[in-house]
């Protein structure tokens, strides 16, 4: 393909993502990329990489080109002319080398869109919400938790997110992970926060490394792995994982429990668990049952040792990895979400043993979603008391918590402290019937 070419295809892509058609409002951005790419056979390597990067970049700038433009929509081509202009940072004569109207390349740049262009390469320092890649109304809600961090919390959350793995201790160690990824040609070092994970540090077909097919990796973000630890389930145990989505977290417990006790897996939509039976063979995890249940289920009264509910929420913490979330979570949304996380919380705790805990955690940075849905449950449910997660974090071997990721008694990482997903952690102790 053509420079242009290429610049034509990612148009067509953010074009799809900004404005899908009916029905496909959700489909997440790196799904339209898969699904264009597989049309187009004829789209070599070396060209995809190029389209998805100029992609990616331009949902990452997305908040930057609304604010310096002053337009509240953009089309992808804006968007493209926008992030070549700003992010990549072209004249207009080199972003006309590839808007010329010949071959594949997209058409010549009229007035207005040179007056994007400058309009991006002229402005000023842009607010939080802009650096952040999110509307203003969520900056709002945001500001609790990144206020104080300045603009690095800020721009952490417009920056690529580390690529993760975690070792699967039923099959292997970390150090012999390491090594049959020096072998593959991947380089990879340990996690700072997981005394699990490996972070890559190059490309790398996962599909494809023996390592991963033989169950001895999982990919999994460094924060999901330490939530899974701070469930603190051990060997022997009776474990309930309430909103077990693709099972991931299950993985990480039934190694931590070294495949002795049971772990219920339990979801709304069958859908999300259908992946689990297969990834638990692969990895080597005989404990795991998947069960579909109806919403506000109970599953099994007073018979669990430790009950996680990852509640479904707004996905904030995880943005950087689909930069297009922001702009498609709306208020009626955003409030439906809390109701749903609430009303999941008091279901699952019906599920807790005596002395048993019950882990509440969401891939969220807004309060709204975290403190004070925990806060509110401790209110309504006086037979559950907190237990301070920087204590659980202390019996975790090999790890301590980051400084600034415990607040009283719950738990949050953010990616600008330890390149994380933002996470925020709960633990409560039903201490009587």
């Amino acid at each position: 393909m053509t420079p242009g070419g290429r610049v034509q295809a990612a148009i067509e892509i953010l074009g799809a993502v900004l404005a899908p058609p009916a029905g496909r409002e959700r489909t997440p951005a790196d799904a339209v990329v898969a699904g264009y790419t597989r049309k187009r056979r004829y789209i070599g390597s070396k060209d995809r990489r190029a389209i998805i990067g100029l992609v990616w970049q331009a949902l990452r700038y997305r908040g930057r080109a609304h604010w310096a433009s002053g337009q509240e929509s953009l089309t992808g081509r804006e968007l493209a002319i926008a992030a070549l202009a700003g992010a990549v940072g072209r004249s207009d004569a080199g972003i006309a080398a590839d808007f010329h109207g010949l071959g594949y390349a997209p058409g010549s740049l009229d007035a207005a869109e040179l007056q994007l262009a400058a309009a991006v390469r002229e402005a000023g320092d842009p607010p939080p919400w802009a650096v952040a890649n999110m509307p203003d109304w969520l900056a709002a809600e945001a500001e609790p938790v990144l206020g104080a961090a300045g603009p690095a919390g800020w721009q952490a959350l417009a920056e690529e997110a580390p690529a993760t793995l975690r070792v699967n201790t039923l099959k292997a160690d970390r150090d012999s992970c390491l090594a049959a990824l020096r072998e593959a040609g991947v380089d990879a070092a340990p996690t700072v926060l997981s005394p699990f994970g490996i972070r890559l540090l190059s490309r790398a077909n996962l599909a494809r490394l023996p390592a991963m097919r033989d169950g001895w990796l999982e990919s999994q973000d460094e924060g999901s792995q330490i939530v899974a630890a701070l469930v603190a389930a051990e060997p022997g145990m009776q474990v309930l994982d309430y909103c077990a989505g693709g099972g991931g977290k299950a993985l990480a417990l039934a190694a931590a429990m070294a495949n002795d006790g049971r772990i219920v897996a339990t979801d709304t939509d069958a859908g999300r668990l259908a992946s689990l039976p297969g990834r638990a063979q692969r990895a080597g995890a005989t404990i795991i049952e998947c069960r579909e249940i109806e919403p506000g289920a109970a599953v099994e009264a007073a018979a669990f040792d430790r009950v996680l509910v990852d509640a479904p929420c707004s996905g904030s913490g995880a943005w950087r990895r689909q930069p297009e979330a922001p702009w498609r979570l709306d208020s009626t949304r955003y409030a439906e979400l809390q109701k749903a996380q609430h009303d999941i919380l008091q279901a699952a705790a019906a599920a807790v043993a005596p002395g048993g805990r019950l882990v509440y955690a969401t891939c969220s940075l807004f309060p709204a979603e975290n403190d004070s849905i925990a806060e509110r449950f401790l209110r309504e449910n006086a037979g559950f008391a907190p237990i301070r997660a920087g204590e659980v974090w202390t019996a975790i071997p090999d790890a301590a918590a980051p400084a600034g990721a415990i607040e009283g008694d719950f738990a949050r990482l953010l990616p600008h402290i330890g390149s994380t997903d933002g996470f925020f952690i709960a633990i409560m102790e039903k201490t009587r019937p």
